[in-house]
């Protein structure tokens, strides 16, 4: 079990929360719980609704995306160390829009979205960070896609899309 200053020494290497001072680091690790999820855990399903934030202690995360017919999966991205997770449903409140499952044991750091976004009000700055790292992943998952897709002829590559469930 991490101590308050473990998780605020954690919290101060994670990107979104670079901007906080010692106190703010401290409050927020107050809200954050641990929970380790083994090799092939799901921490989140796509489809199901959301709710918490995930900080990656150690371990490793694929971020994944079904398509239509839920036959395949395409590979988005890996969250490692001080990365986080889940932050989607922050701001768009419907179900998971990907999955997410451990690729060895992993142990993170979680807070339920109402304790985070009564923490975040107090500090408009930190909104303006997660912005910045929500705009990087999707910036990461069309430059993914466009890798997927570059070798594809444009019928192939409109048929992939189609399966894509946004």
């Amino acid at each position: 079990m991490l101590s308050v200053e473990e998780k605020t020494s954690l919290l101060r290497n994670v990107s979104s929360f670079h901007e906080l001072n010692e106190k703010q680091l401290i409050e927020l690790a107050d809200l954050c719980k641990e929970k380790t999820f083994s090799l092939g855990d799901v921490i989140f399903q796509q489809g199901e609704m959301g709710g918490e934030v995930y900080i990656v202690v150690d371990g490793k995360v694929a971020i994944e995306r079904e398509i239509k017919d839920r036959s395949d999966s395409v590979s988005i991205m890996f969250i490692t160390p001080y990365d986080s997770l889940g932050e989607m449903s922050l701001f768009y409140d419907a179900p998971n829009s990907v999955t997410a499952t451990a690729m060895k044991e992993t142990r993170t750091l979680f807070m339920k979205n109402d304790s985070f976004i009564e923490f975040a009000k107090k500090d408009p700055e930190l909104l303006v960070e997660l912005c910045e790292v929500l705009s990087k992943r999707l910036f990461e998952a069309y430059a993914k896609i466009s890798e997927i897709t570059s070798e594809k002829k444009p019928l192939e590559m409109r048929k992939l899309y189609d399966k894509l469930d946004f």
